[in-house]
């Protein structure tokens, strides 16, 4: 019986020590893991490729872009250095940092709002005749602007 008892209370002192133990080595691991849009690159910008400030195109146009100090990638859960990017007309034109850009819809290219949400660095855009202020912008995963951005008018004919 004495052998039992002792048994029980080894157990017991085990299990309350290694309780403890893992309660105090993951605390700092989860907060360490937390997603703040402060933790992007302050280097991170989009820009144009084509067309260039000044042309005259037809409809439908094709954006090529590029991102400098980030990694292009889906939209989805936010990760520190990766973004998608987004193409917006003035208005609405660009947005400032920490503003929820709107997410892919028919009401949202209606508005002036072009998602490249794959991850890509190009797309078509249809626009009717007119001049156009273009804006490319970066978004983290949950379309949470930052990051420099490039404004540049266009003719569409």
């Amino acid at each position: 019986m004495k052998r039992l008892f002792a048994l029980f209370a080894v157990l017991a002192l085990v299990l309350v020590a290694c309780n403890g133990a893992d309660n105090d080595v993951d605390a700092p691991e989860e907060e360490d893991a937390a997603y703040s849009l402060e933790q992007q690159p302050d280097d991170a910008q989009a820009s144009f490729v084509s067309p260039q400030d000044g042309d005259t195109v037809s409809s439908p146009l094709t954006v090529e872009l590029e991102a400098e100090g980030i990694e292009l990638a889906p939209a989805g859960a936010p990760v520190v250095g990766e973004g998608h990017l987004h193409v917006m007309t003035d208005p609405p034109g660009c947005y400032d940092t920490g503003e929820i850009i709107p997410g892919p819809s028919d009401e949202a290219e209606a508005d002036g709002h072009f998602h490249l949400g794959d991850g890509s660095e190009s797309r078509e855009i249809d626009l009717e005749p007119g001049t156009y202020d273009l804006c490319v912008q970066l978004a983290d995963g949950p379309h949470t602007a930052f990051g420099q951005t490039e404004t540049i008018t266009v003719t569409v004919e």
